[in-house]
């Protein structure tokens, strides 16, 4: 009898650790998720990039924030990076170097809030050139030109045209459409 009890209480542990147990094959954001492909909907966004890990990425916000400049005014040289992974460095870059004021195309990257994430960021030249190559996958872009993260000198950014794929620096003061991303 004791030895039946015990089955019993063990059969009835595996059975609740199995039904409690995570499923992570949902795209809610754990890492456990082993399919991700891009175009899906993942974590507020859409998968725009993923790593030869298949475990880290990039995800584009669902549609363009507005279209804006790139600085708040101020003709300053900050020092940003042009590769896949600077985008948020230089996002931060570029609002410390602002002192946090002003609209502009980082602070509105940054203050974007979709899928209830607050890490947002406007994407470096390389990362850009990514949701530029994924666009149709990734979905809701125009042909007009979006702004990078990446500086060229004082007084130009990078953008990039949507309808073409060219990278051109231009005036910071000029209005380009800002798409946030964020990685995973």
């Amino acid at each position: 009898m004791k030895t039946i009890k015990k089955f019993g209480i063990l059969l009835l542990t595996v059975l609740i650790i199995s039904c409690s147990s995570d499923d992570s094959s949902d795209n809610s954001g754990g890492n456990g998720d082993n399919n991700l492909t891009i175009g899906q909907s993942y974590q507020g966004g859409i998968i725009a990039y993923i790593d030869s890990t298949g475990q880290h990425g990039l995800i584009a916000a669902t549609e363009d924030q507005i279209e804006i400049q790139w600085y708040n005014g101020t003709n300053i040289v900050i020092g940003t990076g042009t590769a896949i992974g600077t985008g948020l460095t230089n996002t931060n870059a570029i609002i410390a170097a602002h002192d946090g004021s002003g609209s502009y195309a980082a602070s509105i990257a940054r203050d974007y809030n979709g899928g209830g994430y607050t890490d947002w960021f406007l994407p470096s030249k390389d990362e850009l050139n990514i949701l530029y190559e994924n666009k149709t996958a990734i979905g809701g872009f125009t042909d007009y030109s979006y702004w990078s993260s990446t500086e060229f000198d004082n007084v130009n950014a990078w953008k990039q045209y949507f309808n073409d794929g060219n990278q051109v620096f231009y005036y910071k003061q000029d209005a380009n459409i800002v798409r946030a991303v964020r990685a995973f």
